[in-house]
């Protein structure tokens, strides 16, 4: 590859965000580019030059992602494009090589993306992780097949409140969730109360709902309407942006609060948990229409270092292969043992009970893809029963979910 590639300067944010706007189809926004600046790390975010032009860039947003009994150092790998004109060039390749050089460099476990196309992302050993769902129920059948009293309260607040507010939820949700990412205050300045109308998609603003048990914040929902009507009935739609809570009362509360707001014919409710409790609620979880999607991609860029960061379900041990043709340093075999002291993992030199790819490794980790599931499907080869016991140990609950795309 005959370009240069480098961390882009403060005055090259404009240039770098035109080629990503042009690289996805969309219309570039210069609006965009001061909220933008707020939350992006500089040092972190790669352009290729093809002379003065910039013709490809990927960004890394430096996190602690929540995992299985804990939170690790991880790379969120974003902004990843190429222009149209410069593809099958290996841009894209070198970028990636040299963000996860950057990344282990840095002694970040791991890495993590939401991929816009996901083929793309298996071949630089990223596994699916997570999934997300999206729900669709009309509002007439939105029934709960128990409805119980509820202890507290649903009052609507305004931006300024939330803001206040709100971030304790996530942080205490977050805690325990593993696949969730913490928000800095600029985050939630800057990508979740800053509101403009470009990307509301014909919706509404955000509407700011708390559930409150005597005064203390114990959940909150925020969401949009749109408004319409078919044959003099009303026929709006309400989507749910976010909905989150510390207790099941709160979490059912809110669910119902939303199922009653007037005018409105569906709901939708997009990014939502694999095991959501919602469904097992419902008088006639039928009605309840699921969508499932990929969601959270997950790079293991050191294997001792994420093993041992994480918890496990049972004891046990096992010895694998993992193979890395991207990453050399990670390829080698491997002895986790798990026991009540916790977790260690160094490499060995024995026979391995099993062996998996890098991306394979990166999609079980976090608990939500099972070892026997990718051995079926011919991705993981070795002995049974060390499969079986590896599914014993990571398994964890809750599935992991990452309900925002960053």
């Amino acid at each position: 590859m005959n370009f240069q590639i480098r961390p882009i300067a403060d005055a090259e944010l404009e240039a770098f965000s035109k080629c990503q706007a042009v690289s996805f189809g969309l219309d570039f926004r210069p609006e965009e580019v001061e909220p933008r600046r707020k939350v992006m790390e500089l040092e972190r975010s790669l352009a290729v030059f093809d002379g003065e032009q910039i013709v490809g860039t990927a960004g890394v947003f430096s996190y602690r992602m929540s995992v299985p009994g804990g939170e690790l150092p991880t790379a969120g790998v974003t902004m990843v494009s190429v222009r149209p004109t410069h593809r099958r060039r290996g841009i894209l390749t070198e970028m990636m090589r040299r963000q996860l050089d950057d990344v282990r460099d840095r002694g970040e476990p791991l890495a993590a993306l939401w991929a816009s196309e996901s083929q793309i992302y298996g071949r630089f050993g990223y596994g699916l992780a997570a999934e997300g769902v999206d729900l669709r129920i009309e509002r007439a059948r939105a029934g709960f097949a128990s409805p119980t009293a509820l202890r507290g309260r649903t009052r609507q607040v305004d931006a300024d409140e939330a803001r206040e507010s709100w971030p304790s939820i996530w942080e205490a949700v977050r805690q325990g969730q593993p696949g969730m990412m913490p928000r800095s205050d600029n985050w939630w300045s800057g990508r979740i109360f800053r509101d403009p109308e470009s990307r509301r998609g014909g919706f509404t603003a955000n509407v700011y709902v708390n559930y409150e048990v005597d005064g203390e914040l114990h959940g909150y929902v925020r969401y949009r309407t749109k408004a319409g009507y078919e044959l003099g009935l009303p026929a709006g739609t309400l989507s749910v942006e976010e909905l989150l809570a510390t207790t099941d009362d709160a979490y059912a509360a809110l669910w119902q609060y939303v199922f009653g707001v007037d005018l409105v014919a569906t709901i939708e409710a997009p990014w939502r948990k694999v095991d959501e409790p919602l469904y097992w609620m419902l008088s006639d979880p039928r009605r309840l229409v699921r969508h499932p999607h990929d969601s959270l991609w997950v790079r293991v860029v050191d294997v001792p270092g994420a093993l041992e960061g994480r918890a496990y379900r049972a004891e046990g041990a096992v010895t694998f292969r993992v193979r890395d043709p991207f990453c050399a340093w990670v390829a080698g075999v491997y002895r986790l043992e798990c026991g009540h002291g916790g977790a260690s993992c160094r490499r060995v030199e024995a026979t391995p009970d099993f062996e998996l790819g890098a991306a394979d490794l990166g999609a079980c980790y976090l608990g939500g893809t099972r070892f026997a599931a990718l051995a079926r499907a011919g991705r993981v080869n070795g002995d049974a029963s060390a499969i079986a016991r590896a599914d014993a140990m990571f398994a964890w609950d809750p599935l992991p979910w990452c309900p925002e795309i960053f």
